[in-house]
């Protein structure tokens, strides 16, 4: 993504940057009244205070905290920064555009249910699990029950914030949010996004989220 922009959450995207495409989603569910955004750099930092004075939001606190080295050190920076907070925590990645208040919602309701609910998709591929030692076929595991992963992921806050502090204790690696709250014993619901939401993560995502920003 390099080739294309020095920043991608900072980047333009159908006329605003794209992480203030994410926050106003947020800030327009009706669910939040406080904004935590971990940060790289003290140049990211200036960029984003910039873009934000430039683009106005919804009235909310928002606060900055230094990010890690990975995501999950970024997370539980923030995560320890609402340390005392008693409610429900949205975790999401800056660089999903295309979330919509309508499917936070969805999330959220089912995390005040259960406890712990993410956004997924359903797979439209055959999934392939290869072998540890090479990438031959394991096993094909059901399509029917075969989901990817989105955000936002939201939990009660002490729940990930427990668990979180439990896989970094214990020196796992994890990848999203829900997989660390899966191993103090909390169970995650699924909830169905029928709509795209896609992690811009090649040039060609750029195009395409673009596209559908524009339609909506």
């Amino acid at each position: 993504m390099q080739a294309v922009v020095d920043d991608k959450i900072t980047a333009h995207l159908a006329g605003r940057p794209v992480f203030i495409h994410s926050l106003d989603a947020f800030l327009n569910s009706g669910s939040i009244g406080r904004v935590i955004i971990t940060y790289r750099d003290e140049t990211q930092l200036t960029r984003l205070r910039a873009l934000l004075a430039e683009n106005p939001l919804p009235a909310c606190p928002i606060e900055f905290v230094p990010g890690g080295e990975s995501r999950q050190a970024s997370v539980l920076a923030a995560l320890i920064a609402c340390a005392g907070h008693q409610g429900l925590v949205h975790i999401h990645d800056g660089a999903r555009p295309l979330i919509t208040p309508e499917a936070i919602r969805k999330v959220r309701d089912k995390a005040i249910e259960t406890g712990a609910a993410i956004l997924a998709g359903r797979s439209a591929d055959t999934v392939k699990i290869a072998r540890v030692d090479s990438p031959a076929v394991e096993t094909s595991p059901d399509r029917g029950l075969v989901w990817t992963a989105e955000t936002p992921q939201i939990f009660r806050t002490q729940t990930v914030l427990k668990a979180y502090q439990k896989v970094t204790e214990l020196g796992r690696k994890v990848t999203d949010d829900s997989s660390a709250v899966e191993c103090v014993g909390q169970e995650v619901s699924l909830v169905e996004n029928p709509s795209v939401n896609l992690k811009l993560t090649r040039p060609a995502d750029f195009v395409l989220a673009e596209a559908i920003l524009k339609s909506r």
